[in-house]
């Protein structure tokens, strides 16, 4: 392009500076030595002013733009829109950091993908209608834990517990159904209640050096 196509192309556009007196979503009002605009966001101006912003116009014609936002006095919080869908890659390390809340959010869904995961906090909550956790293999320490639910179902091939001491207290009915049942106790083996029936269909035995009945 030569100098002469070069200066068509330019013909008639004023860059100018102004203060945002109203703001909205179909554009803003700004106010300049030459008199009060109406302009609309450029493409590239991602942040959204606010009253009392000073801007960078464009203005051609009847066409007015706000190229960027070069100073803002108030304590407005930033806001940043994109009118479509947005994707950003980093060649190296990204980091967010905020010294108050972070919070992310998405209308549909909202994802997290990487080999390595880690999420740390004095503090950590997780809350929604369903909670699925799907692996090969699951490790959770803790000093204590507590699990409250209307309802827990458990599926597995192999389920093993160990503890130093283990209590459990079932307020109505307890029912256990397996098909072979081995109780061992390296002392002692005590079982109290009210009532007590024991019932086979073939062979009760009792086995020891003493057994004694009443």
């Amino acid at each position: 392009m030569n100098t002469t196509e070069s200066a068509s192309v330019t013909e008639g556009v004023i860059q100018a500076i102004g203060e945002v007196e109203k703001h909205g979503d179909a554009g803003v009002v700004v106010s300049t030595r030459q008199g009060i605009v109406k302009a609309r966001l450029a493409f590239s101006c991602l942040v959204q002013p606010t009253c009392g912003d000073i801007v960078l116009l464009s203005c051609r014609g009847d066409d007015h733009y706000v190229l960027s936002v070069l100073e803002r006095h108030s304590d407005a919080p930033v806001t940043m829109r994109f009118a479509g869908s947005l994707h950003m890659q980093v060649a190296g390390d990204a980091t967010i950091a905020a010294e108050g809340e972070t919070v992310l959010g998405g209308g549909r869904g909202a994802a997290l993908k990487a080999r390595h995961v880690e999420i740390s906090g004095e503090a950590v909550e997780l809350n929604g209608d369903r909670l699925s956790l799907a692996g090969r293999a699951v490790t959770w320490i803790a000093d204590s834990l507590d699990a409250t639910a209307r309802a827990i179902r458990q599926v597995a091939d192999t389920l093993s517990v160990r503890a130093r001491s283990h209590t459990r207290q079932v307020e109505d009915m307890e029912l256990v159904r397996v098909g072979h049942m081995d109780v061992r106790a390296e002392q002692i083996l005590h079982m109290n209640a009210e009532h007590a029936m024991l019932k086979s269909r073939q062979l009760v035995k009792l086995d020891g050096k003493q057994i004694q009945v009443g």
